[in-house]
């Protein structure tokens, strides 16, 4: 590839949601003529100066951001960014409080929004910078399209092959049973500064103590859901953030109930005779996948609920009805939002028909000017180098003096080698008949490159 082609920088920060379609992402960009570094975020930030400038696009535009992004350009980089968080949010105003900062925004050349709503709603707040808005959509949506279905095919049978016909739950219930305990977010929110005074702790708290309460309501679901299909395997997926042994207890003594997390959530949702949720992006991700997706809503809230998974939802409120509609489900029969869930999809996601996700978001990054001067010489070389030394040393000292930050590490991100990189490469080729010229290479600890 020619020396002037301009390079792209995906972090990854939990691999189970990001890592394939930040994967589909660069195959894309490679096909334009771009070279991209794809890796561990951490890890990408911390050997960031040894590595190609380029355009990195992160996963958010919080308040947080602001000081990273000027040091991502004050080395020599430019910043792009969507939100992971944008499809599904429970409050207009607390979304934009506490994930839309207007600082973050403006060292950022483009924004990319997963619809209409998100992005009229981010202009309502953004002035200036309101043309840097761009509603593309997300590629981890592409991944459902059918070209790409394949890319987990052998994953969906083997699951089948494993649990047979199987009932998945998943939940989204971090704000209250998160790795580090039911506090956890609030407090980490107000050592950001993202609590701004009373009210912003009230609705936090409130909204903790309804997630709470939603938490016991699927806790006290598991047994009789249990009971009612003793010959049908029950999944429960937690959120990545979520304490996952604390689950494990919730289904101790239930033989046919187990917690497990692993790999991305389409293979789960493909092999799945039903998805059981509470407002949870997967909720949508099963609603295109064309699974059978029940809303269980054993408390409700105008504030907290989100409704985009919700509305393309079969909702039940109660045990009963809920046992209704997976038995329902079991016989084949369509469970989902119907006309107002359909309504509802298209006005929040901009890619569902037509150009997939990624290839509008390459649309908007082709008109930046990408090309920045690139670092030369033996010492960014051995820097790039050292990295495979003092990052896993790092790793290892917080593994030993602070294991329970090294286990949530671990669990968002359980590590990518070259191996499973090509690996991965090969199975979306062989899905999609694209990217078969794509080659990869270590670059540095958890970073590969990625060209032509």
């Amino acid at each position: 590839m020619a020396n002037e082609s301009p390079w792209l920088l995906l972090p990854v920060e939990t691999k189970a949601r990001e890592f394939h379609a930040k994967l589909l992402l660069a195959a894309l960009a490679v096909e334009r003529g771009y070279r991209v570094v794809l890796g561990e975020q951490n890890a990408m930030v911390r050997q960031i100066a040894h590595l190609p400038r380029g355009l990195y696009v992160d996963k958010s535009i919080a308040k947080t951001k602001t000081k990273h992004f000027q040091r991502l350009r004050q080395q020599g980089n430019k910043v792009a960014a969507w939100c992971e968080e944008g499809l599904v949010y429970r409050d207009r105003d607390a979304y934009l409080r506490q994930r839309i900062d207007l600082a973050s925004l403006a060292e950022a050349e483009r924004f990319f929004c997963w619809g209409a709503v998100q992005r009229a709603d981010i202009a309502a707040k953004a002035g200036k910078d309101e043309a840097k808005l761009v509603a593309t959509g997300n590629p981890r949506f592409d991944l459902l399209r059918p070209d790409y279905r394949g890319l987990f095919a052998d994953e969906a049978q083997a699951l089948r092959d494993r649990h047979g016909d199987f009932i998945l739950i998943n939940t989204n219930f971090a704000r209250y049973n998160h790795f580090y305990g039911e506090d956890y977010l609030l407090q980490s929110q107000r050592q950001r500064g993202t609590v701004a005074g009373a009210e912003d702790e009230a609705f936090l708290l409130a909204w903790r103590d309804f997630l709470g309460r939603m938490y016991h309501g699927f806790a006290a679901m598991l047994e009789p859901l249990s009971k009612a299909f003793p010959q049908h395997r029950i999944i429960l997926r937690p959120h990545p953030s979520e304490n996952h042994q604390r689950w494990m207890g919730e289904c101790d003594g239930l033989d046919n109930v187990s917690v497990e997390f692993s790999g991305n959530v389409v293979p789960w949702l493909l092999a799945a005779q039903v998805l059981v949720h509470n407002s949870c992006t997967t909720g949508l991700e099963g609603y295109l996948l064309d699974c059978p997706v029940i809303a269980y809503q054993p408390v409700q809230s105008a504030v907290y609920d989100s409704y985009l998974p919700n509305v393309v939802s079969h909702a039940v409120r109660e045990t009963a009805p809920l046992i209704e509609g997976v038995r329902a489900a079991l016989a084949g029969q369509v469970m989902d939002g119907g006309a107002a869930g359909r309504a509802a999809a298209a006005e929040y996601y901009a890619a569902l028909d037509g150009a997939e996700a990624g290839e509008r978001v390459l649309d908007a990054i082709d008109g930046l000017d990408l090309t920045l001067p690139q670092p030369s010489g033996p010492g960014h070389a051995l820097g790039r180098l050292s990295g495979y030394l003092t990052i896993p040393a790092r790793d290892l000292a917080r593994r030993v003096l602070r294991p329970q930050i090294a286990d949530y590490a671990q669990q968002k991100f359980p590590g990518l080698d070259l191996d499973e990189m090509r690996r991965e490469l090969a199975r979306l080729s062989a899905a999609s008949g694209r990217f078969a010229g794509i080659h990869v290479a270590p670059l540095a600890h958890q970073c590969y490159g990625l060209a032509a």
